[in-house]
């Protein structure tokens, strides 16, 4: 199973757990329309390259977008559809979905679909937010040096013959 999978698999199951009022919460629908239950569909609407980490794996800035829909013939629908919406963006709140390749939700925000005008402005809002993914595997590319050998030397006591001078971060504090 790869990243993704796993985290479409982490954000279902942490959203369904967390509201369990929602009939649905389903990732990457096919269709929307014929839906009025209180339901939220999420996708990836966009994947860019951020900040390589420098360990072999490739860090993505993913941006998801939530869409929350309710029946529109209800009395409270408007207000049903933003308390959905205010719970979704609580959870986001530092969400990782306990995996350690992802990063704390930012950049996130909600507000009405469509148009004052539109009936479904008033059943269904969009939850939008950004994440940090990490895909691939981490990678030592030095064989000969484990992790945390670091030692530092410091002028004029370092190269050929000073190695017993060099410490190690730890006995230096």
């Amino acid at each position: 199973m790869n990243e993704l999978t796993q985290l479409k698999d982490a954000i279902t199951s942490t959203i369904k757990q967390a509201m369990p009022q929602l009939h649905r919460v389903e990732a990457f629908p096919k269709m929307l329309e014929g839906v009025t239950e209180p339901a939220l569909y999420f996708v990836v609407t966009g994947l860019d390259q951020a900040a390589d980490p420098g360990d072999g794996r490739s860090c993505m800035r993913a941006t998801f977008e939530a869409r929350i829909r309710v029946d529109p013939e209800l009395a409270q629908a408007p207000m049903q559809a933003a308390i959905l919406a205010a719970q979704l963006l609580e959870l986001l709140r530092c969400q990782q979905w306990n995996l350690d390749f992802v990063e704390g939700a930012t950049a996130v925000w909600a507000k009405p679909a469509g148009t004052v005008a539109d009936p479904t402005y008033r059943a269904e809002w969009i939850v939008q937010w950004q994440q940090l993914i990490y895909l691939g595997q981490e990678q030592w590319p030095w064989a000969d040096q484990p992790p945390g050998t670091l030692v530092l030397g410091f002028s004029p006591d370092t190269g050929p013959g000073h190695e017993g001078d060099y410490q190690s971060p730890e006995h230096m504090a």
